[in-house]
């Protein structure tokens, strides 16, 4: 199994494009909440591995980085899910399913999107927006600084699909990321979120095999 560092790469000119607080709606404050420093397509290249033409198999790779696992993930995703109605899941969903988060949707919205950088009082303005009232917003704020605050160095367990080209892949893993800071009354920590599904060889997804797995702690 190969052990490599991760580069995330994004446009060079981010925006802060997550969504103003409306009148009459609870506004975000910088005493608690989570921010976003960056976010997009995460290159993770240097990995010993190749998928032959017409053919799956598996991509497997410890990473120099801390990250949350998918598990920490689908636990908070299940949480947001419970706070949300299913119209505002609804849209969510419509919104972002071109976007490459794939499991980090909920996530990438809250924080304006691709390539969109978000300070505390964007993301909590945005969530208030999306009907969370702000002690649910509080609650997901703390739970997530109690995952960020366990992080640890994680592998990629991941399933790659090349049935469909007529080349091997190898080399590289792209997976949206995205990082920043949670800060609560406790301090503040640094997270990270890896998606659970990508592409290989080429971050170009109608261009190069699909990836779809796991992110794993080590123990």
């Amino acid at each position: 199994m190969s052990s490599v560092s991760v580069e995330v790469r994004f446009p060079i000119a981010s925006k802060m494009n997550a969504r103003a607080a409306l009148p009459g709606e609870p506004r975000g404050s910088s005493d608690e909440g989570y921010n976003c420093e960056a976010q997009g397509q995460g290159a993770f290249s240097g990995l010993d591995y190749t998928i032959p033409a017409h053919t799956k198999g598996s991509i497997k790779a410890k990473l120099q980085v801390m990250a949350m696992s998918s598990d920490d993930i689908d636990h908070m995703n299940k949480m947001v899910e419970s706070m949300l109605s299913a119209s505002k899941k609804d849209e969510i969903k419509e919104q972002t399913k071109t976007s490459a988060s794939a499991n980090l949707s909920f996530w990438s919205f809250f924080t304006g999107g691709d390539s969109a950088s978000a300070s505390y009082e964007d993301t909590k303005n945005t969530m208030h927006s999306c009907g969370l009232t702000e002690e649910q917003v509080t609650t997901i704020i703390n739970e997530l600084f109690k995952l960020a605050e366990n992080m640890n160095h994680v592998e990629l367990n991941l399933e790659c699909d090349n049935t469909a080209f007529d080349y091997d892949v190898s080399g590289s893993v792209y997976l949206y990321t995205i990082s920043g800071t949670v800060k609560t009354s406790k301090g503040t920590k640094q997270y990270r979120m890896l998606a659970d599904q990508g592409t290989a060889g080429s971050p170009d997804k109608d261009n190069s095999p699909p990836v779809k797995g796991k992110i794993i702690p080590l123990k």
